[in-house]
């Protein structure tokens, strides 16, 4: 297609979003057939097809990228309104209506691309969508005072969020119920607490939910302040099927807002990982070929799996 171009996959990550998908959620609810997943990649580009933007398009051939999952159309009115990532028309890598990286190829526009630097090697550049995400989140976190922020989770979101959010001028922890999760919390010199041990006392300014379930959102909403802040990270339960067991009027009592939080800008989730502001490489806990990609969707869900990296073949 015109302005695409052709990746090879050097190295892909299993993300939480690929174990909901697994799970049978689709994105709104969309009852499609699911795709080739994946979209936390490394890969150098094949080809590329026809584009206006010859000399850009050169710049790229046979170099090592990463790049934007979400490909927006660039002309509806969210795209006008300077939107482009809630493009009503949208694209996403392994996720929606284009088939992703767990594959030995695949596609996307040359304007989705981001040149990868010499001195960051593969396996941690396939952090870099997951990275945007934590960023973001911080970047959405209002800083009044030192706020009390706690992120709940037990994936590399949450440790990611943990390892960003701890930058701030806030006092931040993370709750979980993995050992390992708090161990390396331990190691990076970030606050953290059983989710067992944790009491309810409503005094948290933002809770940053990173469970993606009812669990979690149902927690958040007894940690909170009145009037507090709870982020939610995650897209999907990986049930599938959302269980709406807590109790929603605490929302309206407490006047609690409660606000989404998607990915940010890749680039700088790149220069992070070349500065080694944040490391990653501990939260690696396996690593397969590309032939056993479906065994990998199975080992990422285990509970003492943080990332399943799956790598081309030699």
């Amino acid at each position: 297609m015109p302005g695409e171009v052709r990746v090879r996959t050097l190295i892909a990550g299993i993300s939480e979003t690929d174990l909901a998908l697994a799970h049978g959620w689709r994105p709104n609810g969309d009852a499609a057939p699911a795709l080739t997943m994946g979209h936390e990649f490394v890969g150098v580009v094949e080809s590329i097809g026809s584009t206006q933007d010859k000399k850009d398009a050169e710049r790229f051939q046979g170099k090592r990228i990463t790049g934007l999952p979400l490909v927006s159309c660039g002309k509806c009115d969210l795209c006008k309104r300077g939107l482009a990532s809630h493009c009503r028309e949208k694209t996403i890598l392994g996720v929606m209506g284009r088939d992703g990286c767990l594959a030995d190829g695949f596609t996307l526009p040359l304007r989705n691309l981001i040149a990868l630097p010499d001195d960051l090697d593969d396996e941690r550049a396939t952090f870099a969508a997951a990275l945007s995400e934590a960023i973001h989140a911080s970047q959405q976190v209002h800083l009044e005072g030192k706020p009390y922020i706690t992120i709940l989770g037990e994936g590399t979101l949450a440790l990611l969020c943990a390892q960003v959010m701890n930058k701030l001028n806030a006092s931040v922890r993370l709750v979980s119920r993995n050992e390992f999760n708090l161990a390396l919390c331990d190691k990076w010199q970030v606050r953290h607490r059983h989710l067992d041990e944790v009491g309810r006392r409503e005094d948290q300014d933002v809770v940053v939910d990173c469970t993606g379930s009812a669990e979690g959102l149902g927690t958040a909403l007894r940690l909170v302040r009145p009037r507090g802040t709870i982020l939610l990270k995650s897209i999907a339960s990986f049930s599938g099927t959302p269980d709406a067991s807590f109790d929603t009027s605490a929302i309206v009592m407490k006047e609690v807002r409660i606000q989404g939080s998607r990915a940010g800008g890749i680039s700088e989730a790149i220069e992070m990982l070349r500065r080694e502001q944040v490391e990653v490489a501990s939260l690696i806990t396996r690593k397969v070929d590309l032939d056993e990609a479906e065994r990998a969707m199975l080992w990422a869900g285990e509970p003492d799996q943080v990332k399943v990296l799956v790598r081309a073949a030699a």
